[in-house]
């Protein structure tokens, strides 16, 4: 008759298992931590991108509504609010066959309302034209939020004589028109808590274009 064995575990190799599913058990959590907070820095990560991205398409646009029309594009505009020292007629070098450079613009080019203009629709971005017709523009991606707001500043400068120049800019909406705009783009969360804030200084200084021979 065969001897037979039967296999089993020694006392010490199941106290061992114990300890070995125990610490993986309580290591899970831990990962599981770990993991989320990735993530959440990562959707950060993303939703700041996806601001900064916005923002740049935004700075791309005409300044005004008016410079939209005929070849308003490079002039600019008369803002009949903003400061004295920035009202016609100021100084400039007009370049490119007279198409680019400072230049003040006729009476009926004047800065516009901050808003969408007529043709324009709030819910589709691809109807803006310029800046401030993404005033009050928002739109979700990855769960984050992104706010626009756009509104004129305060242009008061030091000295515009200087070679360089600091604008007393104190980052408060104006009831009237200036010479700078500000775009601001926050993002949040889920939540509604802020998560970053950006923020760029667009200026009344025209459009250059480059006209090729057959135009």
């Amino acid at each position: 008759m065969k001897n037979l064995k039967k296999c089993s575990f020694s006392l010490l190799e199941l106290v061992v298992a114990i300890v070995i599913i125990g610490i993986s058990v309580t290591s899970i959590p831990m990962f599981l931590n770990t993991v989320s907070n990735n993530f959440s820095t990562s959707s950060k990560e993303s939703s700041f991108f996806n601001a900064y991205a916005l923002l740049d398409l935004i700075q791309k646009e005409n300044w005004d509504e008016n410079n939209t029309k005929a070849d308003n594009y490079y002039k600019v505009l008369t803002s009949i609010n903003g400061d004295v020292a920035l009202k016609c007629p100021r100084k400039g070098v007009l370049q490119l066959n007279n198409k680019s450079g400072a230049e003040c613009a006729t009476a009926d080019n004047k800065t516009s309302h901050i808003g969408i203009d007529s043709g324009e629709n709030d819910n589709d971005s691809t109807t803006f034209d310029d800046v401030d017709d993404f005033n009050g523009y928002s739109t979700t991606v990855g769960g984050y939020s992104l706010s626009i707001s756009v509104f004129y500043i305060t242009d008061n400068a030091n000295n515009y004589n200087s070679k360089t120049i600091f604008f007393n800019q104190t980052n408060t909406p104006l009831s009237h028109d200036s010479n700078i705009k500000l775009i601001n783009v926050a993002v949040n969360d889920s939540a509604g808590n802020l998560v970053a804030r950006l923020k760029y200084f667009s200026s009344n200084i025209g459009m250059i274009s480059i006209e090729s021979r057959n135009e």
